[in-house]
């Protein structure tokens, strides 16, 4: 390998997109890119890594610095399977793109970049959803982020699937009708309820996730039925920070809490409701937008510190 050049990486990849910064010593953004999911899949760990490596390569030509870098740090979603992140680790490292590499949890790019190595509660909610805390006593506690199939309550793609299914069940008669079965077909591309059911079998975790604006949309313009799916996915949202609080201790003031995801996040659909939960459950909304590939920066350079 050559002589490293000056420089840092931090990824940010989860379910729908990567995002990647390159930084300085001081982690001061040098140039950014963006690219597709860098979810880890346990059965293809090589997907994760060549869509990694592609946002470090236009990240490194944004900030005009040549590969290798000083270090590599890549918090991907999925990572939490030892074998895949392990798998996806000497992959990036075989490709010469740093000096050191490290993959991690892309919950974990996000803490540093709210918190540091300090204490407080980060609420991810995304195309999945998750609550990481770090109490006063640096004791590290994940709620949710169980997956598809056993968690990710509140996430974009719980409220996605939901929908699909308040279609199905209207069609059924279960449900009154609703305005979400032409808005699902409509961005499905599909033909009746049985063309989105097949569809829904066959699509990606990202993919049912899109279908969360559609839903928030009709919900906002008065749709009874997407009304009570948005209203249970509050529900998952506020139960994940109500045990948070439960488990944890120590706290001299009221916890803080940082958001981050395309649900809950700046900007976020949802991001106004969530932050009154968490005041009225007697937290401290930290103001301002979380970055966790600029937390992955502040990990990389933390690892050529030691």
């Amino acid at each position: 390998m050559t002589s490293p050049t000056r420089c840092w990486i931090g990824v940010d990849g989860g379910g729908t997109r990567s995002r990647a910064m390159a930084g300085d010593a001081h982690g001061r953004e040098l140039g950014a890119a963006g690219g597709g999911p860098g979810l880890i899949d346990a059965s293809d760990p090589g997907g994760a890594v060549r869509e990694v490596a592609s946002v470090v390569q236009a990240a490194a030509a944004a900030a005009g610095v040549e590969l290798p870098v000083r270090a590599l740090w890549a918090g991907l979603a999925g990572s939490g399977h030892e074998g895949a992140r392990t798998a996806a680790e000497e992959g990036l490292r075989d490709l010469g793109l740093a000096e050191r590499v490290a993959v991690g949890s892309d919950v974990d790019a996000a803490h540093a970049d709210a918190f540091g190595t300090g204490a407080g509660m980060l609420l991810v909610v995304g195309t999945g959803s998750n609550l990481r805390a770090v109490d006063p006593r640096g004791e590290v506690l994940m709620v949710g982020g169980w997956g598809a199939l056993l968690g990710d309550e509140g996430s974009g793609y719980r409220v996605g699937l939901d929908g699909v299914r308040a279609v199905l069940r209207s069609a059924d008669g279960r449900e009154p009708e609703t305005a979400l079965t032409a808005a699902l077909l409509s961005s499905t591309g599909t033909a009746g309820p049985s063309g989105l059911a097949a569809w829904a079998i066959g699509a990606t975790k990202g993919e049912i996730a899109a279908l969360f604006s559609p839903v928030a949309t009709a919900a906002r313009q008065g749709d009874t039925v997407a009304a009570r799916v948005i209203h249970h996915a509050l529900g998952g949202i506020r139960a994940l920070m109500e045990a948070a609080l439960a488990r944890t201790s120590g706290w001299e003031a009221r916890p803080p809490i940082a958001f981050v995801g395309g649900v809950v996040g700046e900007g976020g659909r949802l991001a106004e409701a969530v932050a009154e939960i968490a005041s009225e459950l007697g937290y401290e909304v930290l103001p301002g937008p979380v970055v966790p590939e600029r937390g992955a920066v502040k990990l990389a350079i933390r690892m050529t510190e030691v």
